[in-house]
């Protein structure tokens, strides 16, 4: 569209009323063509040329981060259903010990040789991994409803996570080559082109123009001009001031999101350092505690048949066994989250 008002316009005149030299009442017309084409302009047409390029580079970059936002939906949910296989996996065999032990704690408890409070510890133990397990299937369910939205089956592969490449990002966070940065940067362009275009309507503008008109009536009288046109804007009460002050508030503010972004993304990155460090000690805890329960669930059955423990014991270990391995499932799951938050808040890339 800009780049045809390059092009010589083109446009068929007509004119049809009565004469004006005598006091006749005679109808006259005339017809013809008139022509323009654009000689200088003072670069608003360059202006507005180079804007409608960064609109395209803007929609693209648009585009992209559509697809990566949608990526990252689906990123999502695939990990939502993944982490629901793993504490489906826990609770239900943390459920087939609980059932096995259920009606000799029962027994136990009406003979008064366990207390009611170990039962209701035990209990608890149940409760806190069926909410787990709930928690995680109402994800996983909705997860599904996002896969089956993007048309996703089980035959669809699920995306590999790379849980380490993030510590490579950090040499890139000063150098604000994200997609959410180089909108904002391409945005900006467009209002400096915008600008610029105003500026230019300070200057005249040239243009060549011909006319060729004819009377229907008397051909002969035929007329023709070729000439220049030119124009320049006088005054128009700070109209255009008024704009480039517009535009200029337009790009401070564009400057304070590009800034707010780069201290986000700085940000983000330290926080999902500390996130690591501390991911790391509880993961480590997390292993010792499953082994230690391991053993300890080991001893108490020894202990069991030597009549030195009682069912409760044992049934309340393996309970807390699976609660640490549910534990290690849901940190490993909120270390993905947070490594997929990350990469959001560097505008989905």
């Amino acid at each position: 569209i800009v780049k045809s008002q390059t092009e010589p316009v083109v446009t068929a005149i007509s004119n049809v009323g009565p004469k004006l030299d005598n006091d006749d009442l005679e109808l006259d017309a005339t017809g013809g063509l008139s022509v323009t084409r654009l000689i200088s302009d003072g670069g608003a047409l360059s202006a507005m040329t180079k804007s409608a390029q960064l609109n395209v580079k803007a929609s693209q970059l648009l585009y992209a981060q559509k697809i990566n936002k949608e990526l990252m939906e689906v990123i999502k949910a695939e990990q939502a259903i993944l982490n629901f296989s793993k504490i489906e996996i826990i609770y239900n065999e943390q459920l087939a010990v609980y059932n096995d032990n259920l009606p000799l704690i029962q027994t136990a408890a009406k003979a008064n040789i366990i207390s009611k409070t170990d039962v209701l510890k035990l209990e608890q133990l149940k409760l806190k991994s069926e909410e787990s397990y709930l928690t995680a299937k109402t994800s996983a369910d909705a997860a599904k409803l996002i896969r089956k939205k993007y048309n996703l089956n089980d035959s669809d592969k699920f995306f590999t996570i790379d849980l380490q490449k993030w510590k490579t990002v950090k040499p890139q966070l000063t150098k604000n080559n994200f997609v959410n940065i180089r909108l904002i940067e391409t945005q900006i362009n467009i209002i400096e082109k915008d600008i610029s275009a105003i500026e230019a309507t300070y200057t005249a503008n040239v243009a060549l123009a011909g006319t060729a008109t004819a009377n229907v009536t008397d051909i002969e009288s035929s007329l023709g001009f070729v000439g220049l046109n030119i124009s320049l804007p006088v005054k128009d009460g700070g109209k255009r001031n008024y704009q480039i002050q517009e535009k200029q508030m337009q790009i401070e503010a564009l400057n304070q999101q590009k800034n707010d972004l780069s201290l986000m993304h700085l940000t983000s990155f330290k926080a999902l350092q500390n996130f690591q460090k501390i991911y790391n000690l509880r993961f480590q805890l997390l292993l010792d505690q499953i082994e230690n329960s391991k053993v300890i669930s080991e001893d108490i059955e020894l202990k069991l048949r030597a009549g030195a423990a009682s069912v409760i014991d044992l049934a309340t270990e393996k309970m807390n066994f699976f609660d640490f391995r549910s534990q290690r499932a849901a940190l490993e799951y909120q270390n993905i989250n947070e490594v997929i938050n990350f990469y959001q808040a560097l505008g989905h890339q």
